[in-house]
């Protein structure tokens, strides 16, 4: 299994992910709020301000995954989905309080793949040239919905991907559990689990140090 890592960021060498901070799943009226939302949200909307603060302050690229519908798709029109997410209504809106701030990028998606015909792929490219160097802090949620398949296209396109386990929201414990369980497996070495608390961003954009704490079978490795 894996344990929690300490981190350090700095321009040069990282990117902060915020996927589905929305109405629908983190305020009260929304269709997908639940108790278990309406006990976690509220700390995980507090706690990616803060990264998001503190990464804004150091120039580390800030990206918002977020998920909006045309009410056309086939997870409605084929498959019955519950209708939700209908692009320009309150639901599909980023709450308030993480707000996207000037210099932000906001990637709008049609499906819980962040990377399916979205503009997410030529974003992180313009931004990262090297993914193997770079890494990405993932926030948001669902943990084993949306966060989920943003891990995987990250894992698959080989960056360094970093889940703070205190910044992740859930509707239901039980898709959390098996969320972090799989995330834990082996089969995917490049992505760790971490802290808001242990990551530290810093200002400087020096080259690239290793980016995660000493003792990890595959360390990332350092600039040349």
């Amino acid at each position: 299994m894996k344990t929690t890592q300490t981190v350090s960021l700095n321009p040069a060498n990282a990117v902060l992910v915020i996927v589905d901070v929305q109405n629908e799943f983190c305020k009260p009226g929304g269709g997908a709020f639940s108790a278990t939302s309406e006990r976690v949200s509220p700390g995980v909307i507090k706690t990616i301000g803060g990264l998001a603060a503190r990464a804004r302050a150091a120039c580390v690229p800030v990206i918002y995954v977020q998920s909006v519908r045309t009410l056309k798709e086939a997870q409605f029109t084929v498959y019955g989905s519950r209708k939700h997410l209908e692009i320009g209504t309150w639901s599909a809106e980023i709450v308030p309080e993480l707000a996207p701030q000037p210099g932000d990028t906001v990637v709008q998606k049609h499906s819980h793949d962040p990377f399916f015909k979205t503009e997410l792929d030529a974003v992180l490219t313009r931004l990262v040239p090297h993914p193997t160097a770079c890494c990405a802090v993932v926030t948001g949620g669902t943990i084993n919905v949306c966060v989920y398949h943003t891990l995987m296209g990250l894992y698959l396109r080989d960056y360094w991907t970093v889940v703070p386990e205190d910044a992740v929201f859930y509707i239901i414990e039980e898709g959390k559990q098996v969320a972090m369980n799989h995330i834990a497996m082996s089969g995917y070495p490049n992505i760790f689990f971490s802290r808001s608390d242990l990551i530290h961003i810093s200002d400087v954009p020096a080259a690239l140090p290793p980016l995660l704490s000493p003792g990890l079978e595959n360390k990332a490795p350092t600039a040349s």
